[in-house]
């Protein structure tokens, strides 16, 4: 069953691209052993497996679901999304110069985390999202994928969002640059006072970016990032993300008691820019 989902999953990716071959290319896979993977008579090795997975833009334990469910959370059409189109754009040599000079700081800040903010959609409810920062040549990359309900939705699974990005650490302060891979409708900024202590907790900061809804409001939040580790089990992180109110178990009371909305007028949480 592994090798037939895998095998589906697979076609239904490479069908948003011109060919095969040109997948093979970009992926730099040998075209006759990629069929194998394709028709399921093989199956790609761990290494393999996830080049393939940041290739397209997906996690690996989401290529062994089920081809309905698979198709059904990647419904929308990848562009270019992969984590090698991001680390390929072309820099100038003076912005090349500050990844180098950041990332030895930014290093230490590798890992996974919770995310958690009020959402720019619902503003009564925390977004609770995944983070990821990790290295790669001389830069500090980021992903971060958001998966909630949408209660005023006629659709009836989850809304999945991709960030893909980069993370600097530059005159005591972090930034994590990111954009929407799947929509490509968004480019999230997120400034993080960086931890003073010996090992990394908590990161506390702002972040700015823009509503789902057709309105499109232009957001900045209070945001909290909860370190989890360098190794996690990511299906299960991945159960806990969402849109939760502030008294919900899934709301760690540190979250709760510093950035949750007060019973008051006056709430520094969140502000929304107005349009003239």
């Amino acid at each position: 069953m592994t090798e037939a989902a895998i095998a589906e999953n697979l076609k239904l990716l490479t069908s948003y691209y011109k060919s095969v071959a040109e997948v093979c290319r970009r992926l730099d896979i040998n075209r006759q052993q990629f069929n194998k993977y394709l028709n399921g008579s093989s199956m790609p090795s761990r290494h393999t497996l996830q080049r393939i997975c940041n290739f397209f833009g997906v996690e690996d334990y989401e290529l062994l679901l089920p081809p309905d469910e698979f198709r059904e959370l990647v419904s929308l059409k990848p562009r270019r999304g992969s984590l090698e189109a991001v680390s390929n754009v072309p820099l100038t040599e003076h912005v090349d110069s500050v990844f180098a000079a950041s990332r030895s700081d930014a290093e230490r800040y590798a890992g996974y985390y919770f995310a958690y903010r009020y959402s720019y959609s619902d503003t009564n409810m925390l977004q609770k999202s995944l983070v990821s920062f990790w290295q790669e040549d001389d830069r500090m990359l980021s992903k971060r994928m958001e998966r909630f309900h949408e209660p005023d939705s006629d659709e009836s699974g989850p809304f999945l969002c991709k960030y893909l990005g980069y993370l600097l650490f530059l005159h005591d302060r972090l930034y994590v640059i990111e954009y929407d891979t799947l929509k490509r409708e968004e480019i999230s900024q997120t400034v993080l006072y960086p931890g003073n202590r010996n090992r990394v907790t908590w990161l506390s900061g702002l972040n700015l970016g823009v509503s789902t809804r057709d309105d499109r409001r232009i957001g900045c939040g209070r945001v909290l990032y909860q370190y989890l580790g360098r190794e996690i089990n990511l299906k299960r992180a991945v159960n806990h993300l969402g849109k939760f109110h502030a008294n919900s178990d899934e709301v760690p009371q540190k979250v709760s008691d510093t950035i949750c909305k007060p019973d008051s007028e006056i709430w520094s949480g969140m502000m929304f820019a107005l349009p003239l």
